[in-house]
């Protein structure tokens, strides 16, 4: 994929330096970074479900296989029991 992205000043003389510091291409250095990122981002999604899980919240609740289609009669019969018809 080939990618034309604008920086601003300060961006544009941190990838310099990279590429300076390092020897790699624009090219490397761009994919490092994405890398890096996507590393990172990914850890911390790990680290919600995590805690989620330790705290039993996930997988914490039983239903029907069919409730995404049928929640809402569902729903209703339960307020329906709880606070009557009306």
């Amino acid at each position: 994929m080939r990618i034309n992205a604008w920086l601003d000043e300060g961006r544009s003389r941190k990838l310099a330096f990279l590429r300076k510091v390092t020897g790699r291409t624009l090219s490397e250095v761009l994919k490092n970074a994405i890398d890096t990122y996507y590393r990172e981002i990914k850890r911390e999604q790990t680290r919600a479900r995590d805690i989620l899980e330790k705290q039993g919240l996930v997988g914490c609740g039983e239903a029907g296989a069919d409730l995404s289609s049928d929640y809402k009669s569902d729903l209703k019969g339960i307020l329906d029991l709880k606070h009557g018809h009306r």
